[in-house]
């Protein structure tokens, strides 16, 4: 039994540069999603409350708006994994500090959190029925894994490829994008409820 798990370890070892990056990318793909969902939401009440469009019509508004504001994140956040080949390599900072710097790693954090707490979750409904008292921790630790071989990793690749910027601006278009996600996600997107209040 020692041999074969380590000869998977070995396995996982060599294929890691193949997928982690995918990984990474998948996990905060998740979180957006989660803001996504409650983000459509927001938006219906907003066009309901202006009068500017019937039922109808501000539901296909407010649908079709999350969905785009989810696939630029998306992009953005595929982008600055791209832009970063080398997995945990940290950029020298530059005297010019960007608004991709400051605004894409809070984005990343949040929205790895979010997209491990959805793992967990994940992993606890599909083990209640079988093992009822594991289920939790079960989820918990596997999300909790998530997070740290995942979402961190993937923090630092972006990170590095953020900090690596010519000019303060850079970054400025998506910023507001990227915040929404963000305040969404820390408004009612992760179980912090209990714990901010």
């Amino acid at each position: 039994m020692r041999r074969l798990l380590a000869g998977l370890d070995r396995l996982l070892a060599a294929s890691r540069p193949g997928w982690i990056g995918w990984a990474q990318l998948a996990l905060v793909v998740l979180g957006v999603h989660l803001a996504a969902d409650r983000l459509d939401d927001l938006l219906l009440d907003g066009l309901q409350s202006t009068g500017l469009a019937g039922p109808d019509g501000a539901l296909q508004a407010a649908t079709w708006g999350a969905l785009v504001i989810e696939l630029a994140v998306d992009l953005r956040a595929a982008t600055a994994l791209a832009l970063t080949p080398q997995p945990g390599a940290r950029a020298m900072p530059r005297r010019v500090r960007s608004v991709e710097a400051i605004v894409l790693p809070l984005f990343w954090a949040v929205a790895a959190l979010a997209g491990a707490w959805v793992v967990a979750m994940a992993v606890e409904d599909a083990l209640a029925p079988l093992v009822p008292p594991a289920a939790r921790w079960t989820g918990l630790a596997v999300g909790l894994l998530a997070a740290w071989r995942l979402g961190w990793t993937g923090l630092q690749r972006a990170e590095a490829g953020a900090l690596d910027a010519k000019r303060w601006t850079s970054g400025l278009v998506t910023a507001p994008l990227l915040l929404a996600v963000t305040a969404v996600l820390l408004g009612s997107g992760l179980p912090l409820g209990g714990v901010l209040r």
